[in-house]
């Protein structure tokens, strides 16, 4: 299979297991307890303009959008998952929180311009191949005002887990890039689809596509967006970033 037949399927299939993993969304996960997620968002909401609009990219079921508004923001949420975006509205009903409101939408595809004082993307870029990594990151300066900030936050996967991982994917035929952690990926997709609710870790995670740009790589994009880190930092599995728009 070409390499760009296989992205859109890897897409599309990650779109189909969002959707199916939705329903227990926050019955399995609540908030959370990652401790260094919200000290970047505590970070983030300190220097965005008090009450400015808010992005929130890739927002799942809103699981961090609450943190947005209780800061006095209001806060557009966009996610390709139909699923997710659904248990988002439940959890946030529009009557009752009419500063929030969610739009099924890809971060590929971006259309904001000069929009936001702020965007967040928690947990959701690993899920971005590298073709389009670069200009998700730009469409989120586009959609910044000047002056404007960005925390996201990337999977701190160990580069010797990666090289094993790319070797058994290439051994499998799949036209794969270093850094894409897709080798167990058929084999889990064959075991969760269709099964109702959210499957085993085991296999659950294994079967949506991910990967894992070097940090000297996310650097490089960041300024080629005309973004510049303000933090960043390691923690909860993750390493963070904190970038601000240059006027």
């Amino acid at each position: 299979m070409e390499r760009a037949e296989w992205l859109k399927q890897m897409r599309e299939r990650a779109e189909k297991l969002y959707d199916q993993y939705a329903p227990l969304y926050w019955v399995s996960y609540g908030l959370g307890e990652n401790e260094t997620h919200r000290e970047f968002l505590r970070k983030f909401l300190e220097r965005v303009r008090p009450g400015g609009p808010l992005l929130s990219a890739g927002c799942g079921a809103g699981r961090y959008d609450g943190l947005l508004l209780e800061a006095g923001h209001p806060v557009v949420g966009i996610d390709q998952s139909a699923g997710m975006l659904q248990r988002a509205r439940e959890h946030f009903p529009q009557a009752q929180f009419p500063q929030l409101r969610y739009e099924k939408m890809g971060m590929q595809e971006i259309p904001f311009r000069d929009e936001f004082d702020g965007v967040i993307c928690v947990e959701a870029l690993e899920h971005v191949c590298p073709e389009d990594y670069p200009s998700i990151l730009k469409g989120f300066s586009q959609a910044l005002r000047s002056e404007g900030w960005l925390y996201f936050n990337v999977d701190n996967t160990p580069s010797e887990d990666l090289m094993a991982a790319y070797q058994r994917a290439k051994d499998l035929g799949l036209p794969v890039v270093l850094g894409e952690l897709v080798d167990r990926t058929d084999e889990a997709y064959e075991k969760v689809k269709g099964l109702e609710g959210i499957p085993p870790d085991e296999w659950g995670d294994a079967a949506v596509y991910h990967f894992y740009p070097t940090l000297e790589q996310v650097r490089e994009w960041l300024a080629e967006a005309g973004l510049t880190i303000e933090a960043e930092g390691e923690g909860s599995g993750y390493y963070h970033f904190l970038a601000r728009k240059e006027k």
